[in-house]
């Protein structure tokens, strides 16, 4: 058994068991990541909805047309001294806005619970992409159905520290 199995709770198995059906995608994409979005605001970045066993980090980045500051939970797993980061959008024909965003405008900040740092984005290359994909994939097999789901690749940026982190 892997630690991510040892680790799973009730509340993970329900956010697992919804991933394998379409309405529960739904679910996920309409309900829980805004709930999630709110639940990260209203307590200062120190807990969302995704269970503690899911690495999960605030990402915010500049819209690349109206130039405001966006942010939206992601998924992350630490790579080097930064982060790695899916742009799923949960099977979806397009990219996550956010995708497009760092994109256009590399420069983001990331917060996870207190700690907020400012990062650099940078496409992850080919090599980075296989051996961390199925990292991704362990510690949350929705993502394969999400794969399905789509016909377009999936984004994965490596986030590297821009300067010194604030806690």
């Amino acid at each position: 058994m892997t630690r991510t199995r040892e680790r799973r709770t009730p509340y993970h198995r329900l956010g697992l068991w919804l991933t394998r059906r379409l309405p529960g995608v739904y679910v996920l994409r309409y309900l829980w990541t805004p709930l999630d979005r709110l639940a990260l605001r209203l307590t200062g970045g120190r807990r969302g909805l995704a269970p503690k066993a899911i690495p999960e980090l605030l990402l915010t980045t500049t819209g690349r047309r109206s130039g405001e500051r966006r942010s939206t939970p992601v998924l992350f797993l630490e790579h080097g001294e930064g982060y790695a980061v899916v742009a799923s959008n949960y099977g979806r024909r397009r990219h996550p806005g956010w995708s497009y965003n760092l994109q256009a405008d590399p420069r983001a900040s990331v917060q996870i619970g207190t700690l907020r740092r400012e990062m650099e984005a940078r496409p992850a290359t080919p090599e980075e992409f296989e051996r961390l994909w199925p990292r991704f994939v362990e510690m949350w097999p929705g993502w394969k159905t999400y794969r399905r789901m789509t016909d377009r690749p999936f984004r994965m940026f490596v986030l590297e520290p821009r300067g010194p982190q604030r806690g």
